[in-house]
């Protein structure tokens, strides 16, 4: 089943295909979202859940802390959507410029 990901403030909207994580479609659809080590620990691409919802198949990641999770915050790189979701990743705002390797 695919799900619809919403990032606001920002012109990207993209497909998550069965098994793959937020962050593996976004980058699979070259949407420059922020993210570091890719497992959970790090905590470079957490953004807040603004509707939908998502699971850890493997169990609550290393960088969502309990406040985390209670306050609607999510990792996209070991996050899986079980709903269409609408997502607010503050560093993607109307001014955000993506970084480029040099």
């Amino acid at each position: 089943m695919n799900y619809r990901v919403t990032i606001l403030q920002t012109p990207f909207r993209f497909d998550v295909t069965a098994g793959e994580t937020v962050l593996q479609a976004a980058l699979r659809q070259e949407i420059p979202v922020p993210w570091g080590c890719g497992g959970g620990v790090c905590g470079v691409c957490m953004g807040k859940i603004v509707s939908g919802d998502m699971y850890y198949p493997d169990g609550e990641p290393l960088a969502l802390f309990e406040e985390d999770a209670a306050a609607g915050m999510g990792l996209f790189c070991v996050g899986y959507p079980s709903s269409d979701l609408v997502l607010d990743v503050p560093e993607m705002g109307t001014d955000w410029e993506p970084w480029e390797a040099q």
